[in-house]
C-alpha cells in the first residue's frame, strides 16, 4: 500500500506540474524582446553626419536614441509609456525626427519629435498602421507606408495591402498617395531632387524596386534608375540611395548561401551612372539597415551577430565604400538593470521540451502504476497518447478550414510532437515489462 501510494502522488505530482506548465506556456508572454536589452534593427545618419539615431532596448522597453558616429555621447529621446519606438529618420535639416511607435495591440503610429527631445507629437492615429517613414527634401511632407488598422489584425484573410501617405510635419492634412494594395512596400528612399520616391516590393519571385512620382501621382514598376540585365539579375533587399543620387546600397543573399538551408545577406554598392554591382562584404551571417553617411565614402550598418536567432541582436558598424575598411562602433550605451531574473529563468525553462518531458514522464508513470497494479492495461496510456494525437490532427483540419490555415498548422506540428512523445512512452514501457519480468 506504501509504494501504491507514493506512485500516485508522484503522479498527481506530475499532472499537476504538467498542467501548470502548459497554462503557463499558452498565457505567458511570448515575446522575444520581454527583457531585451540591446540595438533595435534600424538606423539613420544626420545630414551634417554628426549623429546617428536608433532605437534601443533597456530591458524590452525599446526607445530612440541619437549618438556621435564614434559611439560616443548617447543619448534617449524618447520615453514613451506602454509603446515601442522605433525606425527614427532624420529631416533633412537635421533638426527633427519621425519614427514609429507600437501600441500593446501591435498598432504601430507614426510620431514625430525634435532632436533635441523636445516636443514630442502624434502625427497619425491607431486607425492606421504604419510601417516605414521619410522627409520630403524641404522637410515640410512626411512619406509614409501604411495599412487600414482594422486589416492589419486580420493578417493573411485581409482583402487590403499597404499603400503610401503623405502628411504635412505639423500632422495635419494626410492624404492617400496609392490604391495598389501592395502585399509588402517597404525601405522608402528619396531621389535626391524629391521627383521620385522609390520602394521595394516582393513580386513573388525577387524583391523589386518600384516608384511613386509626387507630382505626377502615378507608381512606375521599371525605375529607370535601374538597367533591365541588372534589374532581372538579383533581388534589392533594403534598397537606400546615396544623397547625391549616384549610388544605390542594398542587401542581397550571398552567392555561397543560396544553395544552403539558411541564407546569409551581405552589402552590395551600384553604380547607378555605370550599372556596376560591388559586394561590399561577406561577414556570413546577416546584415541589415544600410544607410549613407551624406559627407562621407562611408555607409553605416548593422550586423546580425546570432542570425538567424530571436531577439535578434545587432551591432552597429561602419564600412568605406573605397577601402572597403569595416569599423564596428561600440555604443557607449545603457546596461541592463537586471531585474525579474526569476521570472526571465522560469521563461526560458517553460518550453516546448520542457512540456514534452513532463507529458512522457507522466504518461510513463501511469504505464508503469498500471503494470503493477492493473498488468493488462499497461499500454492503455500509450493508447490514449495515440488517441491524443491522431484527434489533435483532425482539429488541425478542422481549425484550419474554418479559422485559420496557420492555426491548423501549428495543431499538426503539435501533433507531430505528441506523435513523438507516444512513441517514446511505448518503447519504454516494451523495455520495462521486460526488465521487470526479470
Amino acid at each position: 500500500m506504501k509504494r501504491k501510494r507514493i506512485f500516485l502522488v508522484t503522479i498527481s505530482v506530475i499532472f499537476v506540474l504538467f498542467v501548470g506548465t502548459v497554462l503557463y506556456a499558452i498565457l505567458k508572454d511570448d515575446d522575444a524582446y520581454r527583457y531585451y536589452t540591446g540595438l533595435g534593427e534600424k538606423i539613420s545618419v544626420a545630414p551634417d553626419d554628426s549623429k546617428i539615431a536608433f532605437s534601443y532596448y533597456v530591458d524590452g522597453n525599446e526607445s530612440i536614441y541619437t549618438a556621435n558616429p564614434d559611439g560616443t555621447h548617447v543619448k534617449q529621446i524618447t520615453n514613451s509609456t506602454n509603446q515601442q519606438d522605433h525606425h527614427p529618420k532624420y529631416s533633412p535639416d537635421g533638426k527633427k525626427l519621425v519614427y514609429v511607435s507600437k501600441d500593446a495591440e501591435g498598432i504601430q503610429m507614426l510620431r514625430g519629435i525634435n532632436e533635441d527631445g523636445s516636443e514630442g507629437r502624434q502625427l497619425t492615429d491607431s486607425d492606421i498602421h504604419v510601417t516605414d517613414v521619410i522627409f520630403s527634401p524641404d522637410g515640410e511632407i512626411v512619406y509614409f507606408v501604411a495599412i487600414e488598422a482594422e486589416e492589419f489584425k486580420k493578417g493573411e484573410r485581409s482583402r487590403e495591402g499597404f499603400d503610401l501617405y503623405s502628411i504635412e510635419a505639423d500632422g495635419s492634412h494626410m492624404k492617400k498617395l496609392t490604391d495598389t494594395d501592395h502585399f509588402s512596400m517597404n525601405h522608402l528612399t528619396l531621389s535626391p531632387d524629391g521627383s521620385a520616391i522609390y520602394y521595394s516590393e516582393f513580386d513573388g519571385v525577387e524583391e523589386r524596386i518600384y516608384s511613386y512620382s509626387p507630382e505626377e501621382g502615378t507608381v512606375n514598376t521599371k525605375p529607370s534608375i535601374l538597367s533591365k540585365k541588372i534589374e532581372n539579375a538579383q533581388s534589392f533587399y533594403e534598397p537606400q540611395l546615396s544623397s547625391d543620387g549616384r549610388y544605390l546600397v542594398f542587401t542581397e543573399v550571398s552567392k555561397e548561401s543560396e544553395e544552403s538551408s539558411l541564407f546569409k545577406y551581405d552589402l552590395f554598392l551600384l553604380d547607378l551612372k555605370t550599372q556596376n554591382v560591388e559586394r561590399l562584404t561577406d561577414l556570413k551571417t546577416a546584415v541589415t539597415s544600410p544607410t549613407f553617411f551624406h559627407k562621407e565614402n562611408k555607409i553605416a550598418f548593422l550586423e546580425n551577430t546570432n542570425w538567424p536567432g530571436n531577439p535578434a541582436e545587432y551591432q552597429l558598424m561602419t564600412i568605406d565604400t573605397t577601402t572597403h575598411n569595416i569599423e564596428v562602433v561600440k555604443l557607449d550605451a545603457p546596461q541592463s538593470a537586471g531585474g525579474n531574473r526569476l521570472i526571465q529563468m522560469l521563461d526560458r525553462g517553460v518550453n516546448g521540451l520542457t512540456i514534452a518531458i513532463l507529458y512522457m514522464v507522466l504518461f510513463g508513470l501511469l504505464s508503469v502504476y498500471l503494470h503493477y497494479y492493473h498488468k493488462s492495461k499497461a499500454y492503455l496510456p500509450s493508447i490514449v497518447s495515440f488517441a491524443i494525437a491522431i484527434l489533435t490532427v483532425v482539429a488541425g483540419f478542422v481549425v484550419g478550414r474554418m479559422v485559420d490555415p496557420w492555426y491548423g498548422i501549428g495543431l499538426w506540428m503539435l501533433a507531430v510532437g505528441i506523435f513523438g512523445c507516444s512513441i517514446v512512452v511505448v518503447l519504454f514501457v516494451f523495455i520495462f515489462k521486460r526488465f521487470a519480468k526479470k
